[in-house]
């Protein structure tokens, strides 16, 4: 009888709900994101019945996402960090009164992020720190970037990295594998590829390797091997890569460190592609 290879294929999980993603509910109201669902269980049964009017009044109310994000049900922990904050800056606990810094801002952004309030982080980047004379950096905009990928909020990663570079904030790394992530994980596949080329010809920058096999093993467990050699390609490109007097020496040494690492070498490519039943023949370097 014949052998049957088992192909190893991606099973993509459905997006998050539409109020996670902050270009889906920019400028809507909204009711409650997090009203109650389901059955209470038995202990909570009556003083559920008690309050079940108020909770009906308050679920029925609409804000806009960024209001939402401001009471302080939204996330204890976020509200805890901003109320730290806050103490600071009054000097609360006896101590000279401190002024937050883009540090300290960018802790807040983080936090933001991190407990689903992007509109109240956006809020700080384009509008907080500005009025307080903070430039915002390129971990600032990393992080929200990062953020938006993770909901795969495409129109919002297109529209903060234009922000960033119009701002002229340094495009780094960090902000070639936000880019790339956001479209993966929305399955595209292409779009990764395209973005990380493009980041590298305008920008000068290269994301981490592993950002590379993630955009091969994607491809190929989607079945797309050609978009996985369409990447392969841009690897050995990189290989062929020679620096020209205005590429710094940062920039050298990122593409020297991309071209010897061995997971990118042709002979772990290769045995990448078999790993996923593929073939990856020596006909396709150059």
């Amino acid at each position: 009888h014949s052998k049957k290879k088992t192909m190893t294929r991606m099973i993509m999980h459905p997006p998050p709900p539409f109020h996670k993603i902050p270009s889906a509910v920019k400028g809507q109201n909204l009711g409650d994101p997090f009203s109650f669902e389901g059955e209470p269980d038995e202990s909570t049964s009556e003083s559920s019945s008690e309050s079940s009017e108020d909770t009906n009044l308050y679920s029925k109310k609409t804000k806009t996402k960024f209001e939402w994000e401001l009471d302080r049900e939204w996330s204890l922990a976020l509200t805890a960090a901003f109320a730290f904050a806050d103490s600071l800056t009054h000097g609360a606990c006896g101590h000279e009164p401190i002024e937050l810094d883009a540090v300290g801002w960018n802790c807040l952004i983080k936090a933001c992020c991190y407990r689903g309030a992007f509109h109240r982080a956006l809020k700080i980047l384009n509008e907080t720190m500005p009025q307080k004379g903070i430039k915002p950096d390129s971990f600032s905009y990393n992080t929200i970037l990062a953020g938006l990928a993770r909901v795969g909020d495409i129109a919002s990663l297109k529209e903060y990295l234009i922000s960033m570079t119009n701002r002229r904030v340094p495009v780094d790394k960090y902000t070639s594998q936000a880019m790339a992530d956001g479209f993966l994980n929305v399955g595209d596949i292409s779009g990764a590829s395209s973005m990380v080329q493009d980041i590298f010809n305008q920008h000068d920058t290269l994301p981490p390797y592993t950002t590379h096999l993630k955009i091969i093993e994607f491809a190929l467990s989607n079945g797309l091997v050609f978009e996985a050699k369409r990447h392969v390609y841009f690897i050995q490109q990189l290989w062929k890569w020679q620096p020209s007097p205005h590429h710094d020496e940062v920039f050298i040494k990122m593409v020297d460190t991309t071209k010897r690492n061995p997971k990118l070498s042709k002979k772990a490519l290769q045995k990448l592609f078999r790993y996923f039943h593929e073939d990856l023949p020596d006909e396709d370097f150059f």
